[in-house]
């Protein structure tokens, strides 16, 4: 490939992925923007998947065909695949099929089940802002051989260090949203705390802490369910005073 379109390929998908459009979208939406652009982008690629993988497993993210996120169950179950195969490897490694009909060495389970479900050819590519692999992106097609071609594995290559990013990014931002939206909710059980017992704000949060442990729940969910009492709370002491009010008038 050259220089000049492989520059071209990086500044097409970074102003794609990072423009405006996208910006309001929630990250399950984005998943899915950068997989149709994937497909738009490889040459012969008909179906796209991003997946990720944490310390529960392996999770498809986003996939352009209902087969993929059944291919990813199976991979699960089975202990191999692409992406298995792919995050693996390591930082940038790739992992090619030309034909899954005659991959069954390799891939026992998973070859077989993905020529019964219609694929023929498939080009993971490992997603790697950092040091440690975060997920893998594939491009699956019906045609034997369809990314054999070194032009394919370098527009897949260029495509998915853009949208590595982009992930990672979503992601940050997912745990950030999680760890305020947490940490609002812990602010709030201390302050119902304070106020029920008479606690200074480091004892009650003790006591958050003591009870997650007594009942083996988070303690961001000891404290929602304590927010939600005193919600639940709130609302019935109103309706409670409104019942006396029109006794003591009866």
């Amino acid at each position: 490939m050259e220089t000049q379109e492989l520059h071209s390929v990086l500044q097409a998908q970074a102003e794609r992925l990072l423009s405006e459009p996208g910006a309001d979208q929630d990250t399950d939406q984005q998943y899915t923007r950068i997989c149709d652009d994937l497909v738009r982008a490889v040459p012969h690629a008909k179906w796209a998947a991003l997946t990720t993988q944490d310390r529960s497993g392996l999770h498809c993210l986003a996939a352009t065909d209902k087969r993929i996120p059944e291919l990813a169950r199976v991979m699960v179950d089975c202990g191999h695949g692409p992406c298995i195969d792919a995050i693996a490897a390591g930082s940038l490694s790739e992992v090619v099929i030309d034909d899954f009909t005659e991959a069954g060495d390799r891939w026992p389970v998973f070859a077989p089940a993905a020529a019964s479900a219609g694929m023929r050819s498939v080009l993971c590519h490992a997603m790697a802002p950092e040091e440690h692999p975060i997920g893998a992106m594939t491009v699956w097609s019906d045609e034997v051989g369809a990314f054999s071609d070194d032009r394919s594995r370098t527009i897949m290559a260029a495509f998915v260090t853009q949208a590595a990013v982009a992930v990672y990014g979503a992601q940050r931002a997912e745990h950030l949203v999680k760890a305020l939206t947490s940490r609002d909710v812990i602010g709030r059980a201390k302050g119902i705390l304070i106020e029920r017992f008479r606690l200074t704000d480091d004892s009650a949060f003790r006591l958050l802490v003591r009870s997650s442990q007594d009942v083996n729940m988070k303690l961001c969910d000891v404290a929602e369910v304590l927010c939600r009492e005193a919600e639940a709370r709130a609302m019935t002491v109103p309706q409670a005073r409104s019942g006396s009010g029109s006794d003591l008038a009866r």
